[in-house]
């Protein structure tokens, strides 16, 4: 019985100590606490903004921000995200918003939020994914559109990602119709598209020439489009289809990089909001969008990763949509030790912390576990991360619920 009792103290007293070897200390709370900046609410229906102005001094002068996102389903992480986005857009002048969605289908949301016209439902529903069918993001669209209403300077809904073709081809087409080309060469392209497809968007060497040949084709159609944007949309929609055609898990991140560029480079003094996952806006590593952003603007890019201590979250498994529990945050993650510090909603300065290089600060520094978790889920939701080098600052909110879902079936 001894024995026994001495067995259970042993194990208890070895639990106590990981448990506070993963745990902050007093000194290491104190110093985190100067790189903290408290949030009042991720609501983006919040009129006072007073908790907002950080944003003036962090972003500074960049004219691209990177917002993450932890899930492709939590509801509180896209309000926040939607809440610093109309601040941007009110009082930074950005004026690009921009999504990990489709860039030929993202673009038509531009009809509703500038002329009325469409159901921005139905255009929601054409990005593809059911994470953007969401009452959080229509919300924000109607936003966009009343203030368009009510200013001169117009902002633009857009997208960087080219997993599908379909939408450059029929925009393209509608270009021919409208100036009454010949469509032979865009039945050829389709026809193309379908004969080498390998597989899921992979297309073989050969396969990438022979429609490498049509779109050159008509990409020479250019020469005769008079209005320049009109022009640069179209030769825009011929790349989505170069990228769509030589896409593979490294290059995605690149072409989406390359479609934020143009964006940059098209838009009138464009000021850009890039949306995606924090894995997407990660300048870390070069299979990350963020890495080659960061590669082209330097300080000019700034980005906010996002992260949520516990709850629930919108997600695809299996292709069953629904509501799933997510992994609550344990001893040893990022997560949790930032939850320790009782702060419900808070801006956690990384850049600041990088610069400062503090012994009390370096248990940020290093690789630690993040969650890392999309549009499905998976056992194991943190993985290894170099946090602090990968965003400027991480948006912290303790808990997360569902995304508001429009729709009954993933896609």
């Amino acid at each position: 019985m001894k024995l026994k009792l001495s067995f259970i103290l042993i194990i208890f007293f070895i639990a106590i100590r990981a448990q506070s070897k993963n745990d902050l200390n007093s000194e290491e709370k104190e110093y985190i606490s100067k790189f903290i900046y408290p949030i009042n609410t991720f609501n983006p229906e919040e009129s006072d903004n007073n908790d907002l102005l950080i944003l003036n001094k962090l972003i500074g002068n960049s004219t691209i921000v990177g917002l993450g996102e932890s899930t492709h389903g939590s509801s509180e992480v896209y309000q926040m995200k939607y809440r610093i986005s109309k601040y941007l857009i009110a009082h930074k002048n950005f004026n690009v918003f921009s999504l990990e969605a489709n860039m030929p289908e993202s673009f038509l949301m531009n009809q509703y939020i500038q002329e009325g016209k469409g159901n921005p439902k139905d255009i929601l529903k054409g990005m593809y994914f059911w994470l953007w069918q969401t009452e959080e993001t229509l919300n924000f669209v109607e936003w966009l559109k009343k203030y368009n209403e009510n200013h001169d300077s117009k902002v633009f809904f857009d997208g960087f990602d080219m997993q599908y073709a379909k939408g450059a081809i029929d925009q393209i087409r509608k270009i021919y119709q409208e100036n009454h080309w010949s469509e032979q060469e865009i039945n050829d392209l389709e026809t193309a598209l379908k004969d080498n497809n390998r597989g899921f968007r992979t297309y073989s060497k050969k396969g990438q020439n022979t429609i490498s040949e049509y779109l050159f084709l008509i990409k020479q159609k250019s020469i005769s489009i008079k209005n320049p944007e009109e022009k640069s949309r179209f030769l825009q929609n011929v790349d989505i289809i170069r990228q769509y055609i030589e896409l593979s898990f490294i290059k995605r991140d690149q072409f989406m990089a390359e479609n934020v560029k143009w964006m940059k480079e098209n838009y009138q003094n464009s000021k850009v909001i890039v949306s995606a996952h924090n894995y997407h806006i990660a300048k870390l590593k070069s299979d990350r969008m963020g890495y080659w952003i960061n590669e082209m603007y330097h300080k000019d890019f700034v980005n906010f990763g996002f992260a949520f201590y516990e709850g629930t979250y919108s997600a695809s498994i299996d292709g069953k949509l629904g509501t799933y529990n997510s992994e609550k945050a344990r001893p040893g993650t990022l997560e949790y030790k930032l939850n320790s510090l009782d702060i419900p909603i808070f801006i956690l300065d990384l850049k600041a912390i990088r610069k400062d290089d503090n012994k009390l600060g370096h248990w940020v520094l290093k690789d630690i576990l993040f969650r890392k978790t999309g549009s499905g889920t998976d056992k194991n939701e943190f993985k290894k991360t170099n946090v602090a080098n990968s965003f400027d600052y991480l948006i912290f909110i303790n808990k997360s619920t569902n995304s508001k879902l429009l729709i009954g079936n993933s896609k």
